[in-house]
């Protein structure tokens, strides 16, 4: 009688199905999870139970209601019986069908599962369906549709030949087809994962026959096929995006000039000129609102003001060229020739030995040519690869002066983050071992920055064979390095590397995870709540939020509390409404740097929203007690407001920019909160109004560039100037139409129904 559709029967069943999943669970990850439900799933027995599941699946597939089924075979985390649902699916439906389904599979199975293993294992049944759809289907829709789809799939498995593979098929096609084929490589550069780009770019055939196998049968593409081949190669590596988001950023900059003479004149008022932390505050301020637009007018207007600057305040000055001009890399050497240091001497060293003393604005000027290269991921990877051999060659030569070797060493990370390099990460590891506190910091980070994602030193990593015994040896030898060493400076760069290094490991990253927590050292512990955020970043991991939630409580260290805090904006940051809900609670809390934090928090995760309860959340921190916590407030109001126009959330949007500049003029504020309200004028207008700070990228995947960036931003609270890295985190917004020769159309409009205030730029001074 199971087939009969009576309310008990139902509840039997549903009964049955879940102890068959709570069972099936425990055995496949192998933990005794006492609840209730596993005692009362004990009792029973297993072939009884699978009778009943496996008879419901039959009357799903009858029915045709296949999600219902694939509902409990994911629950279950059973890769056979998924598979055996969707070769159902594919007998019984017609084609739309089974896409609608494997689409919908898709989606739940990144929503849902938790564990990454058993993801890519469903993901790869999935793959080989779509891959059955592409190749056999009759619509050319369907066909379209599943290369996409496909596509997606093979990004989250890491996998670049298939991709190129799929993108080349497209290329060869219909013109139309090879449209979505470019498409598909906006997409790709768009992830911020340049390591796997230029991977798919290697894979696709090349004229002349030297790129695949099939050598034979490559000559005989036309030569129109081979243009269309060219074009992919600029997207992906050639730096066309990048490109793109300059001109578009350069012509279409709306920054107000008067902002940043208000700031100056309300800073020389108050007789604060003279306080070096917020001169340079507003030199940052102004690198935000002109970020990547190339617009540096009000600097060269008021070189003497910019002078003032000395000592690290220097180095900070001159890197922040390399904020406003991200991504103008054609320019970037003239840009920067009058600050950069010597080009080293080969043949004799010792004619140009650096200096031991000065060398700060040198040094600024090699931070600043990283930020040019490395800011945009889409930026084109030879000259990146040019910019990271001049570095080299400066960070080789300069281990005597602190500042030009800490600039190098960040330009160097910068220009080569996520390629795995072991000769540049050998050339950091050296700098390391001088023992020098703030350069030793620099290459602990961009140590960090080379091998980001690549899990080094986990049981599994995405290395080089080749190469990847010794570079788990470095990841050795930092470990035991952060505990001899006397420097904190030092050790802070080396666990904000191996939390870089963990970055979407998610459980593959959980036993160094654990050694760090463990540790007695606090900067270790410190580490670990960024590890954690980035290994699970935009997972939404229950593990991951238990564990942050648990420290942010119970830690002594005001800094690991802080860091736990602001890590759950990182696995959130997908379903941004749960990040004020879970920090409501510690905005109360009578600690202030958890304050701090939990405004921070909100800021990333609800950036750019205008949310009307975020802002009110946020509102009485803006007169808390502790200074900092009143400067994070600012700043995290300022992030929520990003490109909102004046008349959002009741017109405060307008009375915050107010309040910001009212705050610089009130001689009772501290330096502190001076300081946030500065920095808070540019984050809200960043990047000519046209930049929003965004974890994710429109297909759903992580950004890697904004990740990292995020990351190192927020150190900003123990050294300034990783302020600069605010540039990888913000994206431009834009929407930009092309035809099939890359030229932008003539009358190419987008229709919009909402009044055009409602998006309109703020009104300038």
């Amino acid at each position: 009688g199971l087939s009969s559709n009576k309310a008990y029967v139902d509840c039997l069943v549903a009964a049955a199905i879940d102890a068959y999943v709570a069972k099936k669970k425990s055995a496949n990850d192998g933990e005794d999870e006492k609840d209730e439900d596993m005692e009362n799933a004990s009792s029973l027995s297993m072939e009884k139970l699978t009778e009943v599941v496996q008879f419901m699946f039959k009357r799903c597939y009858e029915d045709g209601n296949f999600q219902y089924a694939l509902g409990v075979a994911l629950e279950a985390k059973e890769t056979a019986k998924m598979q055996e649902i969707l070769s159902e699916c594919a007998a019984r439906s017609d084609q739309y069908g089974l896409y609608r389904v494997l689409k919908h599979s898709l989606n739940a199975v990144n929503t849902l599962v938790a564990s990454k293993k058993f993801r890519d294992q469903v993901v790869a049944v999935i793959g080989e369906q779509l891959q059955y759809l592409m190749e056999s289907s009759t619509s050319v829709v369907i066909q379209k549709e599943a290369a996409v789809t496909l596509s997606h799939s093979f990004q989250i498995l890491k996998q670049a030949a298939p991709v190129a593979n799929i993108i080349s098929k497209l290329l060869d096609g219909t013109e139309d087809e090879s449209l979505l084929g470019l498409q598909l490589c906006f997409d790709l550069v768009e992830t911020g994962d340049q390591n796997y780009v230029n991977q798919v770019e290697k894979n696709l055939p090349k004229k002349g026959g030297n790129g695949s196998e099939e050598s034979g049968e490559e000559e005989k593409k036309e030569d129109e096929v081979w243009a269309r081949y060219a074009k992919a190669v600029s997207v992906l590596t050639g730096g066309f995006a990048s490109e793109l988001a300059l001109s578009f950023l350069h012509k279409y900059s709306e920054s107000d000039v008067l902002i940043m003479q208000n700031l100056k004149r309300a800073l020389e008022e108050r007789g604060a000129g003279r306080n070096s932390l917020l001169h340079n505050s507003a030199v940052l301020s102004h690198s935000y609102l002109n970020a990547g637009t190339t617009n540096d007018a009000f600097l060269r207007d008021n070189l003497e003001w910019m002078k003032k600057a000395s000592n690290w305040a220097k180095f900070s000055a001159t890197a922040s060229l390399g904020v406003v001009h991200a991504g103008h890399i054609t320019e970037a050497m003239s840009l920067l020739e009058p600050y950069l240091p010597p080009t080293p001497n080969v043949d004799d060293p010792s004619a140009s030995a650096v200096a031991a003393t000065g060398g700060y604005a040198e040094g600024g000027s090699l931070y600043a040519l990283g930020l040019i290269h490395g800011s945009d991921a889409s930026s084109s990877s030879i000259k990146r690869k040019e910019a990271n051999e001049f570095l080299r060659g400066h960070l080789r030569n300069s281990h005597a002066n602190e500042a030009i070797s800490h600039g190098a060493a960040l330009g160097v990370g910068l220009t080569a983050l996520g390629t795995n390099d072991l000769d540049t990460v050998n050339d950091l590891k050296a700098l390391l071992y001088t023992d020098s506190a703030v350069a030793g910091e620099g290459a602990g980070i961009a140590i960090g920055m080379v091998l980001v994602g690549s899990g080094a030193g986990n049981l599994n990593n995405n290395l080089d064979p080749r190469y990847s015994e010794e570079i788990v040896d470095v990841i050795t030898e930092l470990k035991n390095y952060a505990r001899e060493t006397m420097h904190e400076k030092i050790i802070r760069g080396i666990v904000m590397g191996l939390a870089l290094v963990n970055y979407g490991q998610e459980e593959n990253a959980d036993a160094a995870i654990d050694e760090m927590r463990s540790d007695r050292d606090p900067l270790m512990r410190y580490g670990a709540q960024y590890a954690l955020a980035l290994a699970y970043c935009g997972t939404g991991s229950n593990k991951a939020i238990r564990l942050l939630l648990h420290t942010a409580v119970s830690d002594v260290s005001d800094d690991v509390r802080m860091a736990a805090v602001i890590g759950l904006a990182f696995v959130l940051y997908k379903t941004p409404e749960r990040v004020p809900q879970l920090v409501k609670l510690l905005l109360e809390s009578f600690n202030p740097h958890v304050r701090y934090a939990s405004c921070m928090a909100v800021g990333i995760a609800m950036a750019g929203t205008g949310d009307a309860e975020s802002v009110a959340l946020l509102e009485p921190m803006l007169t808390d007690m502790s200074d900092f916590v009143r400067q994070g407030a600012l700043i995290g109001t300022a992030m929520i407001y990003m490109q909102q126009s004046d008349t959002c959330n009741g017109k405060k949007a307008k009375s915050f920019r107010e309040k910001l500049s009212s705050t610089l003029s009130d001689k009772h504020q501290s330096t502190l909160t001076k300081m946030g309200a500065t920095l808070a004028i540019g984050i809200i207008d960043a990047g000519g109004r046209n930049c929003t700070f965004n974890l994710g990228s429109k297909n759903g995947f992580t950004k890697m560039t904004s990740a990292v960036g995020t990351a190192l931003w927020l150190q900003h609270w123990y050294w300034y100037p990783m302020m600069h890295m605010f540039s990888l985190a913000i994206s431009p917004t834009f929407t930009i139409a092309l035809n099939k020769d890359f030229k932008y159309p003539k009358n190419f409009e987008i229709q919009c129904n909402s009044k055009p205030s409602a998006f309109a730029y703020p009104k300038r001074l």
